[in-house]
């Protein structure tokens, strides 16, 4: 298990791995890529103590956690470590003892007294029978419950648990099935707001407050605001499965009882890995179908191809995710647009028909803001042609005109003034829409970034899609407002 410092110092990788990218030499897209898939937070994990089955509380566990993945995947270890002083889920039910009740009839008569007393003796006999009947039933009944007993205390002693977490310094519930990084610049973001409302830009990179504290919780689950961790398939598969083989003999019993904590471990491990692998597929389905207006390039990913992808962010290995992504993610091998030397050296022909060929036309976007849903457009690259942009303004032009260039590519200023116009204006209105205008309406209370940095809102959305995506290709822009 890795540990963090906690002293403050940013080792956070966190969110300061591109903060040099256009500074110098330009870097090429794959090593941004690479350097930001370095970046580690590094997280404190406590239990909850409404969680706790007894006076005696562990420890907080710390652990070095990627951007690039899941919470229940990068503290899973942990997660099962604080489990164990978390109660057992108790599984009850209630049987019914049907009881015979047999009535006698007093005699009238000698001769029916004599009768019925035959018939009260046949009658006890039979009696006898059904009560030495009905107790082996009850005992099967009582094995049988035994059995099914047995059956649900195994089966719950191999599902994960189901938990969630929440940021210990504001109380939020943290939506599991977005990034760890994506979380934590959320939560960065509204501590900045709230800490520092005078100017949350500049406080953003000296207010670090690491490592992220984080609680977790065994009970109580907040179906209201956090999805289901729905890990129900598995259950009933393996229900099925234990079922199958309590009626095939009692040996299989005794083998899934004898199972090794290794085996548990590995198939409560598989069954978080399926339920949240699903998420991301889907999420990279939505970012390929935004991307191309069809579904053709999301179906057309082999079965190998998604394992791949999903093992390199189990393991956070970026060599192994980008010998698969080179083939999906278009555009990686340009160089990244500079608006700067675009006035004198970019906008050629032959450039423009480079980049023409080889970005892509749409860019996934998720805007996040604060804790509703997210915003999720298809962002054109590009808003003019290049070419007719070029014989409108030849070169020679903008290097004596440059104050009135307009980029033709499109900026994260348009975006969020297209997306958040309450809280993103241009300065001035009368003249033609151009990035270099578009600040933050209240500097005071909006705070907003990409993978923990502050870009400027000029900077091309291609680039930073290309460079600054997760693994679902979506661009994950977070807001953060009082």
């Amino acid at each position: 298990m890795s540990s963090a410092n906690n002293d403050g110092s940013d080792d956070d990788g966190a969110a300061r791995r591109s903060g040099g990218v256009g500074v110098g030499a330009p870097a090429s897209i794959t090593s941004i890529q690479n350097a930001n898939w370095q970046g580690m937070i590094p997280i404190q994990l406590s239990i909850a103590p409404t969680s706790l089955s007894s006076t005696n509380k562990p420890r907080p566990l710390h652990r070095m956690v990627s951007r690039m993945t899941y919470l229940h995947l990068g503290l899973f270890d942990e997660i099962m470590h604080l489990h164990e002083y978390a109660p057992t889920s108790s599984y009850g039910g209630s049987s019914s003892k049907q009881m015979m009740v047999v009535r006698e009839e007093p005699p009238d008569s000698p001769k029916q007294e004599e009768q019925n007393s035959n018939e009260h003796e046949n009658n006890n006999r039979d009696a006898n029978n059904q009560q030495e009947v009905g107790t082996d039933e009850q005992q099967n009944t009582s094995q049988n419950n035994n059995i099914s007993s047995n059956n649900t205390e195994q089966r719950n002693a191999t599902l994960f648990p189901q938990c969630w977490f929440e940021d210990e310094e504001s109380g939020v519930p943290l939506r599991w099935q977005l990034f760890v990084g994506v979380l934590y610049d959320l939560m960065k973001g509204r501590q900045v707001v709230i800490n520092h409302p005078g100017s949350p830009s500049s406080a953003c990179n000296q207010f670090r407050n690491l490592p992220w504290k984080i609680r977790i919780h065994f009970t109580s689950y907040p179906t209201d605001l956090l999805l289901p961790l729905d890990i129900v398939p598995q259950q009933q598969q393996q229900q099925q499965q234990q079922q199958n083989a309590s009626q095939n003999s009692n040996e299989s019993l005794a083998s899934v009882a004898a199972a090794t904590n290794s085996n548990v471990k590995a198939s409560q491990e598989a069954q978080i890995n399926t339920l949240i692998g699903r998420i991301f597929r889907n999420s990279l389905k939505q970012a390929l179908f935004l991307q191309y207006g069809s579904s053709k390039v999301a179906m057309s990913i082999t079965k190998n191809s998604h394992e791949k992808i999903w093992d390199a962010i189990v393991q956070s290995s970026y060599d192994a995710y980008n010998q698969v992504n080179t083939d999906i993610q278009i555009g990686l091998k340009s160089p990244p647009i500079n608006n700067k030397l675009s006035l004198t050296e970019d906008l050629t022909d032959e450039n423009a028909t480079t980049a023409k060929s080889s970005l892509p036309q749409l860019v996934p976007v998720r805007i996040l803001l604060n804790d509703k849903p997210a915003i999720q457009r298809p962002i054109v690259a590009q808003k003019k042609d290049i070419s007719e942009y070029l014989k409108q303004k030849p070169t020679e032009i903008l290097k004596d005109d440059a104050d009135i260039y307009v980029s033709p590519y499109t900026t994260l200023g348009d975006v969020l003034l297209t997306c958040l116009p309450s809280l993103f204006k241009q300065v001035d209105s009368s003249a033609v829409v151009d990035s270099r205008n578009i600040v933050v309406s209240d500097a005071s209370s909006t705070h907003y970034s990409i993978q923990g940095v502050q870009p400027s809102l000029s900077c091309v959305v291609v680039d930073l899609w290309r460079s600054l995506c997760h693994p679902d290709h979506f661009l994950y822009v977070i807001v953060v407002t009082q």
